[in-house]
């Protein structure tokens, strides 16, 4: 959402209507033009967060009830009960792990596509006359492993016409609401111009993110969070990812830096941090270790580390889900 009136980029909130019913959010963007970053300010219409927080207050307010069931029973059981929820800690949201972007159908008919579906498209929402076309997929989803690439226009999923994200997140709502979990897309294949159907599985996430974070050696180490996924590549066992180094830190010192990921430790394989944190438990003090590390941009290399447990120790960040504070363990010093 646009506004006619350009208020520069101070300001951020909300918009509303004469009743004060929220219709967007207003925050601030940045874009790539001409290889430079341009700030702006747009809205985020209500529509593609109204559902999500109708079922947040819901799934809150059991939550609370349970919890003063609980409470009104055994105090030990409530708290062993919330420690077992940790895997409900949000509402789940059901993703394609695609990022589409709208395309005018005077546009799609340049690329190939048959006047059939531009007719039909143009009759299903005269408004805005478009079509829904790949911009890039999740790495590791299952849209990627269908074959769904960039360019393909989506025209129908389950048998429903699609022409913007308001469509495509109400058949989402819809299929959440019935327990399915796989759609059928119907797409245009702009590279082999053709039609084609393809089943996709959908992803169910909660939205927080990262809940581990390692640091070690002066790295802060995590997993290969979604937003790095997006980008589009990840290495083969792509390891655990640095995001953060710290200065006058062994990583600092040997090259250890941020925007790698660690693909083995003196050899061995650390796809995750569980792994790695087996194989870095072994290492001893002082020791020199031959770390295997892969570049964002794909480039590999090796280096070689010093450690020093009594200044940089290794230690864990974990994320509580029940009180939403950070705690953390050392687990080498």
């Amino acid at each position: 959402i646009e506004l006619d009136q350009d208020f520069g980029t101070s300001f951020s909130g909300v918009l509303i209507d004469e009743e004060a019913s929220v219709k967007a959010l207003w925050g601030s963007f940045s874009r790539q033009v001409g290889g430079e970053e341009r700030e702006f300010c747009a809205g985020i219409h209500s529509y593609s967060f109204k559902g999500w927080i109708e079922k947040t207050v819901d799934f809150l307010k059991k939550g609370q009830g349970e919890s003063n069931e609980e409470v009104g029973g055994d105090v030990g059981m409530a708290e062993a009960g919330a420690e077992g929820k940790q895997a409900g800690r949000s509402v789940p949201v059901p993703v394609m792990n695609i990022e589409f972007q709208a395309l005018l159908l005077s546009k799609a008919a340049n690329y190939g596509l048959g006047e059939k579906w531009i007719k039909a498209l143009a009759e299903f929402d005269r408004e805005r006359k478009q079509v829904l076309r790949v911009k890039s997929c999740m790495t590791g989803s299952s849209a990627r492993e269908r074959g769904i690439s960039e360019g393909d226009m989506l025209l129908q999923v389950n048998g429903k016409i699609v022409s913007s994200f308001a469509h495509l997140q109400q058949v989402l709502e819809e299929m959440q609401g019935v327990g399915v979990e796989e759609l059928k897309l119907t797409v245009f294949k702009m590279q082999q111009q053709r039609l084609e159907e393809v089943s996709m599985k959908v992803d169910m996430v909660d939205g927080l993110g990262t809940d581990r974070l390692v640091h070690w050696s002066g790295a802060q180490i995590q997993g290969s969070y979604r937003a790095l996924r997006e980008r589009g590549f990840l290495p083969k066992n792509h390891g655990v990812y640095i995001s953060r180094w710290h200065h006058g830190s062994p990583a600092h010192r040997y090259g250890l830096y941020a925007l790698h990921w660690i693909l083995e430790v003196n050899g061995a394989e650390t796809p995750d941090i569980d792994t790695f944190l087996q194989v870095v438990s072994k290492l001893e003090d002082k020791s020199f270790v031959r770390i295997k590390v892969c570049h964002l941009d794909n480039k590999p290399k090796v280096i070689t580390l010093k450690l020093n447990h009594g200044f940089w120790p290794t230690w864990l960040l974990t994320l509580n889900h029940r009180s939403g504070e950070w705690e953390r363990s050392v687990l080498q010093n």
